[in-house]
């Protein structure tokens, strides 16, 4: 069996979105038609809680993007985005989920 996997095609990475990647929507009616192809469909999503350690506003006096030592690795600290059950972690509208052929979405913390 083939699977093609979708990776945080999610609100928050498109135009618009907290953290969004530059024309990151274009990529969209590609991946719907590419669906057709494949008899698993799985996509993931970015899922952080509220508060999450890598959002630059959980430390008190730093920026977006600023990187620190987080539990002994280097962790850049991100805008908040993908919060759990918010709109910037929905899995974008246009991005066809009801297809024929089975399709999942896993939350990744």
């Amino acid at each position: 069996m083939k699977a093609l996997l979708l990776i945080d095609i999610q609100n928050d990475f498109l135009p618009g979105g907290r953290l969004a990647v530059p024309e990151g929507d274009a990529i969209i009616p590609l991946v719907n038609e590419l669906q057709l192809q494949f008899e698993l469909v799985v996509a993931t999503q970015d899922w952080h809680p509220t508060g999450h350690e890598s959002f630059a506003s959980s430390h008190a006096g730093r920026q977006v993007f600023e990187q620190i030592d987080l539990h002994g690795l280097p962790q850049v600290l991100w805008p908040d985005h993908c919060t759990q059950a918010g709109p910037g972690a929905e899995l974008a509208p246009a991005l066809r989920t009801s297809a024929s052929r089975p399709f999942f979405a896993k939350a990744l913390p």
